[in-house]
């Protein structure tokens, strides 16, 4: 896992750890955004033997091509907005939650 990675799925640990302390349930992050997908993916792939050898990142190896194939590597602001809007999930960092 690389830096992009950690950002983004620690920003999604400390989110939940929020909603768990208010009793919520947590956030699972849709297959549409690519962080979504690559922990979806990545639990999966780590199920299998072949899975557990493997790196798990934005920048190359396995999962890139299948980021690439899914049409999830656009790097347009404008483009990741209307993805995530679409998904209901604007905004939702700035919710406040405690």
């Amino acid at each position: 896992m690389g830096h992009t990675e950690a950002i983004t799925t620690g920003s999604l640990a400390g989110y939940n750890g929020a909603r768990y302390l208010k009793g919520l349930k947590p956030m699972e992050l849709p297959r549409q955004l690519a962080t979504g997908d690559l922990i979806a993916y990545a639990n999966e792939r780590l199920q299998t033997r072949e899975g557990l050898m493997t790196r798990y990142t934005f920048a190359g190896a396995e999962y890139f091509q299948r980021m690439q194939e899914r049409e999830l590597n656009n790097i347009s602001p404008e483009e990741i907005s209307n993805r995530v809007a679409r998904t209901g999930l604007a905004g939702i960092y700035n919710e406040k939650i405690i």
